[in-house]
């Protein structure tokens, strides 16, 4: 009974040593893979170091932002939109021409201005008239859901118009916000007709 009790222990140690053998590696000393991908080694001095800009677990491709320009949900909307196509129409297309807007609060304001529009973008220039004074303007902005969204700058004294309008066809009314070069804001009402 002894002689078997020592055959299973011998068996045992014997397959045990084994498994251990199997999981040797003889490079054990030279080559050691890193339990963190930040720890750098010196080969001069031993030393350790950690670079802070390396990512530990390698996931920093999961974490980036996706790509809206390649989603296949944006792509499907942006083919939805027509824009290649020759005839497609916008609302309100009839936009272009020469309008007069007036921007009402505190102070009365007068935008003068040549539009064109290519399907749903709106732009143009023309002038900004405040308390007698006349200046250059530029506009551009977008019609969308029957509403004219336009921006308009005078360059000369960095002013920037952000108006929305409701479409009809020769008369526009809305509301605008107005930012200036020393940081104020305000805002008020805006109308607009055809020349």
């Amino acid at each position: 009974m002894i002689a078997k009790l020592l055959l299973i222990w011998g068996v045992a140690a014997l397959s045990l040593t084994m498994l251990a053998q199997s999981q040797y590696d003889p490079l054990a000393d030279e080559y050691v893979i890193p339990s963190d991908s930040r720890r750098v080694t010196s080969l001069d001095d031993g030393k350790v170091y950690l670079d802070p800009a390396t990512d530990p677990l390698s996931i920093a491709p999961l974490t980036r932002p996706l790509d809206t320009e390649h989603t296949w949900e944006y792509l499907e909307k942006v083919r939805s939109w027509n824009y290649n196509s020759p005839g497609a129409a916008a609302a309100g297309q009839g936009l272009a021409g020469t309008w007069r807007f007036e921007l009402t609060d505190s102070t009365l304001r007068h935008l003068n201005l040549q539009l064109l529009q290519n399907q749903d973008v709106v732009y143009g220039r023309g002038t900004a008239t405040v308390g007698g004074v006349t200046q250059s303007a530029t506009a551009s902005g977008t019609v969308y859901n029957g509403v004219l969204y336009l921006d308009v700058v005078s360059p000369e004294n960095l002013m920037l118009y952000k108006c929305s309008f409701a479409l009809t066809e020769d008369y526009l009314s809305g509301n605008y916000f107005a930012f200036d070069e020393m940081g104020r804001s305000w805002n008020g009402t805006a109308t607009g007709r055809r020349n």
